[in-house]
């Protein structure tokens, strides 16, 4: 029984993340298909209208945005809507919630965790983590040798913040990528895809 059970666990590990990328990915799909059909139809005929044409449109208008960030018009437009959501109790969490996680997978320059760094918790003792804020200028009381360090936890999508002092934090060469994982699963995976 004991072997059983092993096989069926391994059988687990290789087909549940499997399993949940590709439902994720379905679900995406099908959700803007869901979502942009009826827009589709607008212009459409239903008779000639294909399944995919929502999602075909979703990623035309993400395109469409991106371009559109180009202009300094829509930038003073989008900040003017973003000041809006912002406002809003409840939503303006939500919203600040899913513009930092987009954040972690943007561009380059708006990406968070650039700087993986190793902070002296004690004597002998490091923790994993990114640089977040490498100065406090604006805020003189915290103090000018501080800066603030992101750790993440291990298998849980939170973490902390500390503010630390400049001298407690090294660099370390590891990419981004590979300190999160590293630290998501607490060190059980490779850093490092072959």
């Amino acid at each position: 029984m004991r072997f059983v059970l092993s096989v069926f666990l391994r059988g687990l590990v290789a087909v549940l993340p499997l399993a949940l990328t590709g439902y994720l990915a379905y679900a995406a799909v099908v959700g803007c298909e869901t979502l942009l059909r009826n827009l589709v139809l607008l212009f459409v005929p239903a008779d000639r209208y294909v399944p995919g044409m929502g999602f075909g449109l979703s990623i035309v208008l993400v395109l469409l945005a991106g371009f559109g960030m180009y202009s300094f018009v829509v930038r003073a437009v989008h900040r003017a809507l973003t000041g809006v959501v912002e406002r809003i109790p409840v939503v303006k969490s939500v919203y600040g919630m899913i513009t930092d996680v987009m954040r972690l997978f943007g561009s380059a320059e708006n990406k968070p965790f650039r700087r993986v760094v190793l902070v002296a918790v004690s004597e002998g003792v490091e923790q994993l983590g990114f640089l977040t804020k490498a100065d406090f200028a604006e805020h003189p009381d915290v103090g000018a040798d501080k800066v603030a360090v992101y750790l993440p936890m291990s298998y849980q999508l939170g973490g902390f913040t500390m503010i630390v002092p400049k001298t407690r934090v090294r660099d370390i060469a590891m990419t981004p990528e590979e300190a999160l994982r590293f630290c998501v699963t607490a060190g059980v995976t490779k850093t490092a895809r072959p």
